[in-house]
């Protein structure tokens, strides 16, 4: 008798081959939607900021007030279709409308406006697991963007281009075109972005069986910058990029111990500015050679070249450096190292030579309690300078500028004088005392953001400037290191280091003297984790250093302090205090640092699926010249619930640099359901 609810075995292998048939079948039609997905998203922004300017002989300091406030709320729904057959042309278009309610106030008035915004997304993929393949694209959005911590704008931001992907067996080898042109637009309380961009991508490559392999790429790039601060006029500016680098990397012999890479580069940049004549191209290229072999596991080898140049007007600069040497580990306490090296620059103002060799030896030793770690470094160089004038240029050095902390530029006993400073699309150029401050310690040059001026924070530049080049001398330098370590496992460790460098003038003069240096610098660390009533580990740093040199002594101490513990009312989260304090005192300069800071932080996840952090950081300086102070607090919330997400930030700093005073403040609620 045959049971009526169970199928023979031939029934099933029928249908399951005739579904197959079916769906291979069903992949050949004029048009198929093959998936939708989507979100609606609910945002609120509010970027506001207190500025307070100092007072001016009889006259009261002045408090402006500007203010950025928006709510909008977008839908966008994205499908996933395709043409005759998903290798033929495959297509993913998106579509939503955004509405949005924008309220800007300044210390004039209060401007409202509202709009009706889409973002659109759209690619077309068409031959996909072919040897020739590629894909269009468009995209219309509208993101808010955080500019600098405290401020948020929206942009409106549109890109299209292609791309094109030609491999074996249509050509010998893979080639990977790119291309596309964005255009950004946006406007926030402290910055206006109009940028276009045009760009071209090419890369290659070539793979040598059991050799290595050759990668070529090629970039190109254009950009027209009307973007700037809107407290400062904007000029107009055009820029090019190009660049071509082809590295190979090889490994060769019996055993394939020998490494072998070659990197060739070629770059040039070039700007136009609107009513002005235009800067000088920039053209650089480089060749570096490197060997490295493996002859035993105790001994290294390697050898490197490199050269570079680089031209732009009547700048003009090639260097070649030169090294060899070797790596000795007869056992794994011991290690020993040691080169030569030479290298030779010329420009149109100075021609230099310089050679000289160094070592290192690192031994380590076990102890009845401990570790102890001991390494001495030495190294002789001799240098022969030729100056045919007292000073030369830099353009375009890049510089970041984060809160109101200095950055050293690159090149000494630079020219305070002919310091330019401009942001990186050179629309714009700041003001000495107005947007930052330089001070000179010794042989650097430093530059510092003033809070009430047009640099964001965090903002990127370039800085243009002009250095002494010392004269036409020759000298000799030794410099000697010794470093002493002692550690407790992970919990504890105490260190010791000297640093003694020599230079000695044998002939001609110098324009600067030359920096003798002396310097003993120790400290001590301590990480111990342990449980009372709850999981705890509490740790600090201790250091000193006394630096006896020419041009700029100076005795620092620093010291740190800090406890995390176990969150005991959820069990899943913690906190975390810190203290620290920095104190540099300069022999001969004013520029001193007295810095205190102070951190603190919560985290939790509870059980319901929602995470909180709080973050609170503190930090005052009142040892240089012009007092300054920074206070940043935020919090963050996020809970998710499948497909719903909510988020909330709120963040405020507060910025005091000398009289002048700045409190930005940004709020973030957020709701998505994505579907």
């Amino acid at each position: 008798m045959v049971r009526r609810d169970r199928m023979p075995l031939a029934w099933w292998v029928a249908l399951l081959w005739g579904s197959c048939y079916v769906s291979s079948a069903q992949e050949i039609t004029a048009f198929r939607l093959t998936g939708v997905e989507g979100y609606n998203n609910l945002r609120y922004v509010r970027d506001q900021f207190v500025a307070t300017q100092p007072a001016i002989g009889s006259a009261p300091g002045a408090t402006s007030t500007q203010g950025l406030s928006e709510f909008r709320e977008e839908l966008f729904v994205m499908t996933h279709s395709y043409i005759y057959h998903p290798n033929l042309l495959s297509l993913d278009i998106g579509f939503g409308p955004i509405l949005q309610q924008s309220s800007f106030l300044t210390d004039e008035e209060e401007t409202k406006s509202g709009a009706a915004l889409y973002n659109f997304s759209g690619r077309a993929k068409f031959l996909r697991d072919k040897p020739y393949q590629g894909s269009v694209f468009y995209d219309h959005l509208n993101p808010t963007v955080i500019v600098a911590p405290g401020q948020a704008m929206t942009q409106q931001n549109t890109r299209y281009g292609a791309d094109l992907a030609l491999t074996a067996p249509f050509v010998p080898m893979p080639v990977f075109i790119d291309l596309a042109r964005s255009h950004m637009q946006g406007r926030g309380s402290d910055r206006i972005i109009d940028d276009q961009i045009d760009q071209f991508n090419l890369r290659t490559s070539h793979s040598f069986p059991g050799l290595g392999s050759t990668q070529l790429q090629y970039q190109a790039s254009k950009q027209a910058s009307l973007s700037g601060s809107p407290s400062l006029p904007i000029q107009g500016s055009n820029s090019s990029n190009q660049g071509l680098s082809v590295d190979s990397r090889f490994e060769f012999g019996a055993q394939r111990q020998y490494d072998f890479t070659n990197l060739i580069t070629f770059n040039t940049q070039a700007y136009e500015l609107q009513g002005q004549a235009p800067i000088p191209e920039r053209r650089e290229g480089r060749l570096f050679l490197d060997l490295r072999g493996r002859y035993s596991s105790e001994l290294q080898c390697f050898a490197f070249f490199n050269h570079s140049a680089s031209d732009q007007g009547d700048l003009s600069s090639r260097v070649n450096s030169l090294a060899a040497g070797a790596n000795y580990n007869p056992r794994p306490e011991i290690s020993a190292s040691a080169s030569m090296h030479a290298d030779q620059n010329q420009t149109r103002q100075l021609s230099s030579k310089t050679r000289g060799m160094d070592g290192s030896v690192r031994l380590q030793k076990t102890l009845p309690l401990g570790v102890l770690q001991a390494s001495y470094a030495v190294r002789y160089d001799q240098r022969e300078q030729i100056a045919t004038a007292s000073q030369t240029d830099v353009i375009g050095e890049r510089l970041t500028l984060i809160g109101s902390s200095y950055v050293v530029l690159a090149q000494q006993h630079a020219n305070p004088l002919s310091v330019v400073l401009v942001n990186v699309a050179r629309t714009q150029t700041f003001g000495e005392g107005v947007d930052y401050v330089l001070t000179q310690v010794g042989t650097e040059t430093r530059v510092q953001r003033l809070i009430g001026g047009a640099i964001l924070d965090g903002q990127d530049l370039l800085v243009d400037y002009s250095y002494d080049l010392g004269g036409t001398y020759a000298s000799s330098q030794t410099d000697q290191t010794l470093n002493l370590n002692w550690s407790l496992g992970s919990y504890f460790n105490a260190y010791f280091r000297y640093l003694d460098s020599a230079p000695k003038l044998e002939s001609g003069v110098s324009s600067f003297p030359l920096n003798a240096v002396r310097s003993n610098l120790y400290g001590m660390r301590a990480d111990v984790p342990f449980k009372a009533m709850l999981q705890m580990i509490l740790g600090g740093s201790l250091e000193r250093e006394d630096r006896r040199e020419t041009l700029a002594p100076y005795r620092r101490s620093a010291e740190e302090l800090y406890a995390q513990v176990e969150d005991p009312f959820f069990a899943a989260g913690n906190y975390r205090v810190a203290a620290r304090r920095t104190r540099v005192v300069y022999d001969n300069s004013l520029q001193n640092v007295n810095l205190r800071g102070y951190d603190a932080r919560y985290w939790v996840r509870f059980l319901s699926g929602v995470e909180l952090s709080v973050n609170l950081n503190a930090e005052s300086d009142t040892g240089g010249l012009l007092e300054r102070r920074r206070l940043v607090s935020t919090a963050k919330a996020e809970w998710n619930y499948r497909k719903l997400k909510m988020t909330f930030d709120v963040g405020r700093t507060l910025e005091t640099q000398g009289d002048f005073r700045r409190a930005p403040v940004l709020l973030q609620l957020q709701v998505r359901r994505d579907f």
